[in-house]
């Protein structure tokens, strides 16, 4: 072998082990874990929570398919259990107490054309509280199962209030204060008595770095609000102290199950808790069926529909 060839070979191994320490170097300054910025923000959220929760499945119910599901509540006179349902659309508004079994209408109050109605709750006296969306306007009825009017409800009052938005969605009564969504990232907390707001929480993950907008219909069961997410197939399950997403329940299964084309405006939406039963009551906006389920934190495998 030449002088020069021998030149040639070592400095070509030379270069090559340079080359070889560079890359190597680079490698181990490489972070390990992948970029998460473009995860959904559901996968987001199943990342950041430490619950692996599950949906089970527990029973299915007929529900109006024509109704546009805005709020969901249930409520209990002697044995029986009733949902009160709350729909929207001009022209389609209304209130109602519905047989679960069956799905039948017992009860219709039907909003002015002008409102469209939005989310309801039971108040600390029983009476019903009907938000509407861009009317600034709240309703409250009284149910009366003597009575012998065709509606069942009466409109007992009105009343005005503020949201960040200007627009009412989700309203739910914690046992305190009303919980009040408005499709932004914040939850606002009203007194009963004023319907002021005392208190709100933006609703968020990342340690509050990043919010979650479009809240929608809210639930309160066992020190947590549930709600739903508009257009998204989940119910996040969230702190009221701090607005902190704890956990996320995915329904997409209930969403194929039902069968809608969630593009039209079919979206899950209606949430009502059975303490009794520790079970939720989930619909759909016209969906033609209501689920009963269970919201466990925990580790197993998801029921499936059958």
């Amino acid at each position: 072998m030449s002088r020069v060839l021998v030149r040639i070979t070592v400095i070509a191994v030379m270069l090559g082990l340079v080359a070889f320490l560079v890359a190597g170097m680079s490698y181990f300054k490489t972070p390990k874990t992948l970029p998460t910025h473009n995860l959904s923000p559901a996968e987001e959220v199943r990342r950041r929570t430490a619950a692996q929760p599950t949906v089970e499945f527990l029973a299915k119910y007929p529900h109006d398919s024509a109704a546009f599901t805005q709020g969901l509540t249930l409520i209990t006179r002697g044995n029986d259990k009733f949902l009160i349902e709350s729909t929207g659309l001009h022209g389609e508004s209304s209130l109602r107490r519905v047989e679960i079994s069956s799905g039948r209408v017992l009860d219709q109050y039907n909003l002015p054309k002008e409102l469209f109605g939005e989310g309801v709750t039971v108040g600390p006296n029983g009476e019903f509280v009907m938000l509407t969306w861009k009317n600034d306007i709240g309703l409250v009825f009284n149910l009366d199962d003597s009575s012998s009017s065709e509606t069942g409800f009466t409109l007992k009052r009105e009343f005005e209030f503020e949201t960040v938005t200007g627009e009412g969605w989700g309203i739910d009564f914690d046992g305190e204060n009303y919980a009040v969504s408005d499709g932004s990232s914040t939850i606002m907390f009203w007194d009963p008595s004023t319907m002021k707001e005392v208190r709100r929480v933006d609703v968020s993950i990342y340690n509050g770095d990043q919010k979650i907008s479009q809240i929608n219909e809210l639930e309160s069961a066992n020190g947590f609000i549930y709600a739903n997410v508009w257009y998204q197939p989940y119910v996040l399950k969230i702190d009221p102290k701090n607005g902190a997403v704890v956990s996320m329940f995915d329904l997409s299964r209930l969403v194929k199950d039902a069968g809608v084309d969630v593009k039209s405006g079919a979206v899950l939406n209606g949430i009502a808790y059975d303490e009794q039963e520790d079970a939720f009551y989930v619909t759909g906006k016209q969906w033609g069926a209501v689920y009963k389920i269970r919201l466990i934190d925990a580790s197993v495998i998801a029921s499936v529909i059958t």
